[in-house]
């Protein structure tokens, strides 16, 4: 049985007043969040290491103060990020003003090797046989434009999709079909804060019970499909507080760092996860553990940073040199943390 809901994956398709809310938070002034000297010289010492200095974030989204290539990359320089990823699902029974992989083509096809993108396709009909071709043709056409589209992006919670649903097996059947380089499915693997108190004050809902954040409900295709790079967004992080319904103590953090371990074509992020208040507190506990854990496990060389804070003008630096410091402390070595903001990146996304 699969329960079914009205549901929309970003606040960003909520009713007026709700956008209007969140459009203000994305819109606020600077803050420094508290980043320090010693924070900038930690930073300096990992862009020297990172070849010509280029660290990589791979998880951008779209965001009201942003409609073209330019004034992303300029965000991104300004945050120490030499080059983008950048990717949107497709919202439920909230039409958009812009088709979204035309919108995240649009801005990466135009910004001279600055940004990259995913594409995607709506799972969110009543009825998926009636419109799964039109949806499959959709998402491979713009897989064909493989010069700057990477791979493909689901978020199973945030647009209510069981990753038991046969879409999952269509969608990994035709990719693993495709006659191209960006074979990568990048999946949001954990909770999300629309399924908290976030949502119920948007009026978003989202689903969070564990068919749809379970990533060994795919270990079936991982195995089938070795040729599939799977990157395992956010890594089973916990984004909801202990007192809810969805919380799971972390052991979906655990399965995804076992899936990592054990299967090579399995890739881990870090993002979101070192997102912070304005005054530098982290929004969610147990970032610092879950790094120590990846090295424990010893699927460091598996784990890339990104930050999925581009909905907030200036937050992406701050996230980057808190992982970089939980990395530090976790025992990454030079080398380690030199692959996690550059070169895992371009393997698993086959840059």
């Amino acid at each position: 049985v699969v329960r079914t809901s009205r549901c929309t994956p970003y606040a960003k398709y909520v009713s007026a007043p709700a956008a209007a809310r969140l459009q203000s938070t994305a819109s606020e002034a600077r803050t420094d969040y508290g980043v320090t000297k010693s924070d900038m010289g930690i930073l300096k010492n990992e862009l020297e290491h990172c070849p010509d200095g280029e660290i990589i974030d791979p998880h951008l989204h779209i965001a009201p103060w942003f409609d073209d290539a330019e004034t992303l990359v300029q965000e991104l320089e300004a945050n120490n990020v030499s080059i983008g990823l950048l990717y949107n699902p497709y919202p439920k029974d909230f039409p958009m003003p812009f088709d979204i992989n035309e919108k995240v083509y649009e801005i990466a096809s135009s910004s001279n090797g600055k940004i990259f993108c995913l594409a995607s396709l709506d799972t969110t009909h009543d009825n998926w046989e009636d419109h799964k071709e039109f949806e499959l043709n959709r998402l491979f056409g713009f897989l064909e434009k493989n010069a700057c589209v990477l791979g493909v992006k689901l978020a199973p919670p945030n647009t209510c999709l069981p990753l038991t649903s046969p879409i999952i097996s269509d969608i990994l059947e035709r990719l693993n079909q495709h006659d191209g380089n960006n074979k990568v499915l990048a999946v949001h693997i954990g909770t999300t804060l629309m399924c908290g108190p976030l949502g119920k004050q948007f009026g978003v809902k989202c689903n969070c019970s564990e068919e749809y954040i379970d990533p060994r409900h795919l270990e079936p295709y991982v195995k089938s499909y070795p040729d599939i790079t799977y990157a395992l967004l956010h890594s089973g992080h916990e984004f909801l507080p202990p007192d809810e319904d969805c919380y799971y103590d972390f052991k979906f953090v655990n399965e995804c760092i076992a899936m990592a371990k054990e299967y090579p074509n399995v890739y881990l992020s870090l993002s979101a996860i070192f997102a912070q208040n304005p005054d530098g507190t982290l929004k969610y506990p147990g970032g610092f553990e879950l790094v120590k854990k990846m090295k424990q496990e010893g699927v460091a060389h598996k784990v890339f940073w990104a930050s999925d804070q581009s909905w907030v003008k200036g937050s992406i630096r701050p996230a980057l040199i808190v992982a970089i410091k939980a990395m530090i402390e976790a025992g990454f070595t030079q080398e380690e943390r030199t692959w996690s903001l550059n070169g895992c990146t371009r393997k698993a996304f086959r840059f």
